[in-house]
């Protein structure tokens, strides 16, 4: 029989031919390779702040490229970058605080969570200030008044937005422009997404609550006409 001379050193299959030996990818070496990107290393640094959040010992790189969570970590670094995710170490305490797993932390329901954290935390005025200017920047860029924002922005763009806390619905809500804009341009997965990073009911407890803070944000859309 032909000596296989041909092995992979991550699954250490062997090969009778140096063609079929060059063209082989296995699971490991996928891994291996994606590991080394910018997002695999990113991936590794969440994964070592998880397991320091719960206290356990960091294991060797090597393990982490075998583990179960290996491809939760990489989502979650491709999460982090998409929605440009305000403060991750914060996102990874609060998971573990909430003892939710990797598997679904870059679902929507989730993120919401984590915004609500951070509206809890931020005052605000703060908040209206960040959305404001977000606004006015978005208007400058379509060349438009601010009071014709919800024209010319679309619904992935607000998504995106929301997401990244540059708009908060201490406005939106408030906002009589931005309730035509849901009604008329938000359908379909859209409306389910925008509706679960905003969570209305949310709001609508948080507004009876504060009700001060409600009538300053009032004021604020009257003046921007929105």
């Amino acid at each position: 029989m032909k000596e296989k001379r041909f092995q992979c050193k991550f699954c250490e299959q062997r090969f009778h031919l140096e063609t079929r030996f060059i063209k082989h990818r296995c699971k490991q070496m996928r891994r291996d390779k994606e590991f080394r990107t910018t997002e695999g290393q990113a991936a590794w640094q969440y994964y070592q702040k998880w397991m320091k959040a719960y206290r356990r010992t960091v294991p060797k790189s090597s393990a982490f490229l075998h583990s179960k969570f290996y491809n939760c970590f990489i989502r979650f670094a491709s999460f982090v970058k998409k929605v440009n995710l305000p403060d991750p170490e914060l996102f990874i305490w609060l998971m573990k605080e909430k003892d939710l797993s990797p598997t679904i932390w870059h679902d929507d329901k989730v993120y919401a969570l984590y915004l609500e954290f951070l509206d809890r935390r931020a005052p605000p005025v703060k908040q209206a200030q960040i959305t404001i200017n977000t606004l006015f920047d978005h208007a400058t860029e379509h060349d438009c008044d601010v009071s014709e924002i919800f024209d010319v922005l679309t619904a992935n763009e607000v998504i995106h937005l929301l997401r990244q806390r540059r708009l908060s619905p201490w406005i939106l809500l408030n906002s009589d422009k931005f309730k035509q804009f849901f009604i008329n341009k938000v359908v379909g997965e859209e409306r389910i997404i925008m509706e679960s990073i905003i969570r209305p009911d949310y709001w609508s407890e948080k507004f009876s609550t504060s009700p001060e803070d409600r009538e300053r944000m009032k004021l604020y859309v009257a003046e921007l006409s929105l």
